[in-house]
């Protein structure tokens, strides 16, 4: 017998066919040795295994190319705002080479470093809180596109990535995407706290992984039923749970380790100290904070409880540890919204944000009989102080609103659109969506449609949730896992990665080979 297992073991590693160990790579990424990566963006294998990029470029669609604020300079990618041999400039073509003794400080050769934020690493004066070649100390190079915030590594934008179980950052400006790394099952959003990213989870778990490379780290919590929505105000965390219907408080007791280190090497400890529940059926979706208050959506359980929805409801969390509901809105219903002819519409807010002393959610306007767009698009306009609640129609182009924020005095919204399914959940048709920008006074001022170019095909697009660095604007997409890229310029939305004429093509976020691909959420990371 033994001599026969022996047999089987000499056959199986002769033989080719047979299997040989090693990790199941998630969608998009490829083994490399004993670990899986993404060829696409990975600065250490890009294109293929064991394919580097020196520190000064990035792995841009499998191929290396200088990074942000780098040129090339005698073939090599070099840093000229504060690189001696090329300082200001290639040397020989508009920049200077130092000469010895002197440094280069922000693009001019100086005897020393004179600014209040700069650091002397050799030769170069940088800012260690913001320099991705030297993040927090000397050396320390930023992998891959990321940017360096308050002297650590992370990615300016987070997607995360509900059907492949994964999470991508994104460098906004050059608009480049990291590497997509495995995090959960089904994220559904991210959040900041510390050097830690949490990630929501479908699974009913809050994970965490470290900020620098989103490693997952061994700490978590349990949530609710269906956590939608996360939002981090340090020592507190708040998920919104929507069917379990509450809204769930954690809170950081530890005390970030000292030096330069992590600051939570296994990730941080939180403990449940409160929540409170909105009812049976609510199916509380977004929410945001505004000084003491939080301000909760309640959709409502459109297929067995309506009413119980079409609510914006404020909960007090000035004491965190015990949230307290202190008043409901209710939101128009029937001719008020302007049901199409034969339909009956139910309001069914989603997204939710605050400006000037209002609060604005974006108002679906569904059929309860079928789910289906019931109504033209509007925002639901509130004024905590007298209660009023009055409607702001979005335009025709603009049908089920889905999410809203402030882009400084305006209001950007994303439209989801009507869309029709196959019975294997394929978008086959939408109309109405998009974006639309309102400005100070709420008047809608310009808009854009996401569609396909006259005369091309595409996998169909629908807007879903999307967040803001600076003017520039990250959607993500419901169906096939890309996020677009929109600028507010003035008074006009300007599609920057996109469908339309001019524009470059999306980033594509979440690649999936078989079936829709929904982008759950796009964060940005303070």
């Amino acid at each position: 017998m033994i001599r026969a297992v022996l047999f089987l073991v000499a056959l199986c590693l002769l033989l080719a066919g047979c299997p040989d160990e090693g990790p199941l790579c998630s969608e998009g990424q490829s083994r490399c040795g004993g670990t899986c990566v993404d060829l696409s963006s990975t600065s250490s294998d890009c294109g293929a295994c064991g394919v580097a990029c020196a520190a000064t470029e990035a792995c841009v669609e499998g191929a290396c190319r200088c990074r942000s604020g780098a040129m090339v300079c005698g073939g090599q990618c070099v840093v000229t705002a504060s690189d001696p041999a090329h300082c200001g400039g290639c040397a020989g073509a508009g920049g200077t080479a130092c000469a010895a003794g002197q440094v280069c400080e922000r693009g001019q050769c100086k005897a020393a470093c004179t600014l209040a934020s700069s650091e002397r690493c050799d030769r170069s004066c940088v800012d260690l809180s913001t320099d991705a070649f030297n993040c927090g100390a000397c050396g320390n190079v930023c992998a891959d596109s990321r940017s360096c915030r308050g002297g650590i590594c992370t990615y300016d934008v987070v997607a995360t990535c509900f059907n492949t179980g994964q999470v991508v950052g994104l460098q906004a400006g050059p608009d480049v995407k990291g590497p997509s790394v495995a995090v959960g099952t089904s994220p559904q959003t991210v959040a900041r706290l510390q050097d830690e990213l949490l990630v929501l989870d479908a699974s009913m778990r809050l994970l965490q992984a470290r900020l620098s490379d989103y490693g997952e780290l061994p700490e978590r919590n349990t949530t609710g039923l269906v956590p939608n929505h996360l939002l981090v105000r340090d020592p507190y965390v708040f998920i919104l749970n929507s069917t379990s219907n509450t809204l769930q408080v954690l809170r950081r007791d530890e005390e970030p380790a000292p030096g330069p280190g992590p600051r939570f090497p296994d990730g941080i400890t939180l403990t449940n100290v409160g929540s409170v529940n909105f009812g049976a059926n609510t199916n509380p979706y977004g929410f945001t904070l505004e000084g003491a208050d939080a301000y909760v959506t309640l959709l409502g359980n459109l297929q067995t409880a309506p009413s119980a929805g079409g609510k914006v409801v404020r909960v007090s969390v000035a004491t965190p540890s015990a949230p307290a509901i202190t008043d409901t809105f209710e939101l128009p219903t029937g001719e008020a919204l302007k049901p199409f002819e034969g339909h009956t519409t139910a309001p069914a807010p989603a997204g939710i944000a605050s400006r000037g002393g209002r609060v604005y959610a974006a108002l679906g306007n569904l059929d309860p009989g079928d789910f289906s767009v019931g109504g033209p698009g509007f925002l639901a306009r509130i004024n905590p102080v007298t209660r009023a609640v009055d409607l702001l129609e979005l335009g025709e182009g603009c049908l089920n609103p889905f999410w809203v924020a402030p882009v400084g005095e305006r209001l950007l919204v994303s439209c989801s659109g009507a869309a029709a399914y196959d019975r294997d959940f394929n978008l086959i048709d939408v109309r109405g969506t998009g974006l639309v920008l309102l400005d100070a006074g709420d008047q809608v001022v310009a808009s854009l449609a996401l569609r396909c170019a006259e005369g091309t095909s595409c996998a169909l697009p629908s807007a879903g949730r999307f967040s803001l660095v600076g003017n520039r604007a990250y959607v993500g997409d419901n169906n096939a896992g890309r996020v677009f890229v929109l600028e507010v310029v003035g008074d006009s939305l300007v599609e920057r990665r996109g469908l339309g004429p001019g524009a470059e093509p999306p980033i594509l976020a979440c690649p999936r080979s078989n079936g829709p691909s929904l982008v759950g959420d796009v964060v940005a990371i303070p």
